[in-house]
């Protein structure tokens, strides 16, 4: 990815003309997009719109919004635009959005956009289907070679739970402002849940959103138990299944490239529609190289909630679906430190293990689970006695210090790289390559 950040460093130049040109120069956190909104209500033909939540969609060539707008019941759209290196409008198409009331007098709108290029340069703006418009926001689609792209796993920001929503979106905005300038070609980024401490809490909520990178690189969250409540008003997540949720969604998946993305509601107790749900995907996705999973609470953790019942019973019941399913990896959070297993079958740390002249892991029996320390620095718990642990954990760390993960995805290897968010050393790094196209 390093060779070419100086194309990147060109585009860069580019995108913040174009940004500077819709008036959208980063500002400082302020406390509440909601009151700002509310002051500029009276803006001729400006449409305030606040909490964007731009992700992922079901694939390379979609993308989903959520957005909030003052009033009950207005109507909504998303225009986009293609755009050529200069930042000229090449063509422009309008998507729909559907409108939901929710609490305190604002709409939440959701929409859709597909037929994405790769390699392409967008901007895109919200409407009221009349004359109103918000500013414009741009981002770019990548162009994977043989198969190669990344993308960032952040553990739990959580704004809110420590000195503060102004703190903890400062220590967030760090370390999304971080990891996207080391790998500015990342597709998108993933937060591993509980986005804030208190749901419903919209100071914590436009913490959550303040990094202005949320708007030109897709993320997509998975939902936590701090935020379950809510999670629903303020996101959209691509092909939700209807299985193993509640009243706030779903498991959901989603491909990108070579491979497909399982994110399941450990909310939800239920193994049997956790399983249906990842069969539904895969069988939609047959020739997928590699299979992720994303789940918030840690099956295999190392501090305060490595033993809670619940957590348990979900390793239980989830471990041999992930071995039947051949699921290479499960990325979570919850427990606010990190931590890398073995290669884990049964419940089993893997005996036997090939490695290449490189150090990686070649074509290894079941998965590796991964746990994501905080990104926000607003919350770390305390690491259990060793015995709790040591059984399955190749690492276990508190650093008490922000880190993010790089995914390196190549057509038959992934790469997870956590690195600190204060100077970049690298706290771990883990490589598995599969035999592809042999039976």
């Amino acid at each position: 990815m390093f060779n070419r950040n100086h194309r990147m460093k060109v585009l860069f130049a580019i995108l913040i003309i174009v940004t500077a040109m819709a008036g959208c120069a980063k500002e400082p956190y302020r406390d509440s997009a909601v009151e700002e909104s509310m002051a500029t209500k009276d803006a001729p033909h400006t449409l305030d719109v606040f909490h964007i939540a731009f992700a992922p969609g079901g694939d390379e060539t979609e993308r989903t919004f959520s957005w909030h707008t003052r009033g009950m019941n207005k109507k909504g759209v998303v225009e986009l635009s293609q755009l050529d290196e200069e930042g000229n409008v090449l063509s422009s198409e309008t998507f729909e959005s559907g409108v939901e009331a929710i609490l305190r007098g604002f709409s939440r709108h959701k929409a859709t956009i597909t037929g994405l290029e790769e390699n392409q340069l967008y901007s895109y703006r919200f409407g009221d289907g009349h004359r109103a418009w918000s500013e414009s926001y741009t981002f770019r689609t990548q162009a994977p070679e043989d198969g190669d792209f990344n993308f960032l796993f952040f553990g739990d920001p959580q704004i809110g739970a420590g000195d503060g929503a102004r703190i903890d979106a400062d220590g967030w905005d760090r370390t999304v402002t971080t990891a996207t300038e080391m790998f500015p070609d990342t597709a998108f980024l993933v937060s591993s849940g509980d986005q804030v401490n208190t749901a419903y809490n919209l100071k914590q909520y436009d913490g959550w959103f303040f990094p202005e990178e949320l708007t030109a690189y897709p993320i997509m969250p998975i939902v936590g138990n701090h935020d379950a409540a809510s999670f629903a008003d303020y996101f959209n997540v691509p092909n939700e299944t209807g299985l193993g949720g509640d009243s706030e969604g779903s498991d959901f998946y989603f491909s990108y490239g070579n491979t497909l993305i399982l994110a399941l509601n450990s909310q939800s107790s239920d193994v049997e529609e956790h399983r249906k749900a990842m069969e539904r995907a895969i069988a939609a996705n047959p020739d997928a190289t590699h299979r992720i999973v994303l789940l918030h609470k840690s099956l295999y953790s190392s501090a305060d909630h490595a033993l809670d019942e619940d957590v348990l019973a979900l390793r239980t019941g989830l471990v041999p679906v992930f071995d039947e399913l051949d699921i290479d990896a499960v990325l979570m959070g919850h427990d606010h430190v990190y931590v890398r297993t073995y290669q884990m079958k049964g419940d089993v740390v893997v005996g036997e293990i090939t490695y290449n002249e490189d150090g990686a892991v070649v074509d290894p029996d079941g998965a590796v689970y991964l746990t994501g320390n905080s990104a926000s620095d607003s919350k770390y718990y305390e690491m259990r006695e060793l015995s709790v642990y040591e059984r399955y954990s190749a690492v276990a760390l508190q650093l008490e210090e922000p880190t993010y993960m790089n995914v390196e995805v190549t057509d038959d290897s992934l790469t997870f790289t956590t690195y600190k968010v204060s100077d970049l050393s690298v706290v771990d790094e883990y490589s598995v390559v599969k035999t592809v196209g042999e039976e």
